[in-house]
């Protein structure tokens, strides 16, 4: 008789456990519409407040969109996460631009290198963007750093 039970307790969770499997591995990627959290960010620009982020991915390629309410802003940042530099427009200007995954899916890394107009030092933009073990929340750490100077900025955002 407990068998039977146990049987009946079991064989229903099991399902549910395998069913949720797969939408918990969706909700824990990178990939979705995020809203930026002001409160919880650090050294915000203007240029940020306001904006959303959509990344899509297909293979090793990533696409991050950015908007405002409905209206895409800018061009879409097209990058390829293997680990080799390569040259891109950005903002009208060229950069060397490579990006590699951390962790798959969850953690990658950017690093952004350009010349400054009427400077001798290039610009270097490392960034470092990463989603929470539960899926909700996604922070882009900013180190930039030109010459002797450093800036670092905490971009915090949530699953929309």
């Amino acid at each position: 008789m407990r068998l039977g039970f146990f049987r009946c307790l079991v064989g229903p969770l099991a399902l549910l456990v395998a069913a949720a499997g797969p939408a918990v591995a969706e909700e824990t990627s990178l990939v979705g519409t995020w809203a930026l959290d002001l409160k919880a960010s650090t050294n915000v620009p203007e240029s940020q407040k306001g904006v959303d982020l959509t990344i899509t991915l297909s293979g090793k390629e990533m696409t991050i969109t950015r908007a405002v309410g409905e209206k895409v802003v800018g061009e879409p940042l097209v990058l390829t996460l293997d680990g080799v530099g390569r040259a891109q427009n950005l903002s009208g200007q060229r950069a060397n631009v490579t990006a590699k995954w951390l962790a798959p899916e969850k953690k990658f890394e950017l690093v952004v290198s350009m010349p400054q107009a009427g400077s001798t030092f290039l610009m270097v933009q490392t960034v470092v963007t990463e989603i929470s073990p539960t899926g909700g929340t996604m922070s882009r750490n900013y180190l930039t750093r030109k010459g002797p100077e450093r800036e670092d900025r905490l971009l915090v955002y949530r699953r929309k």
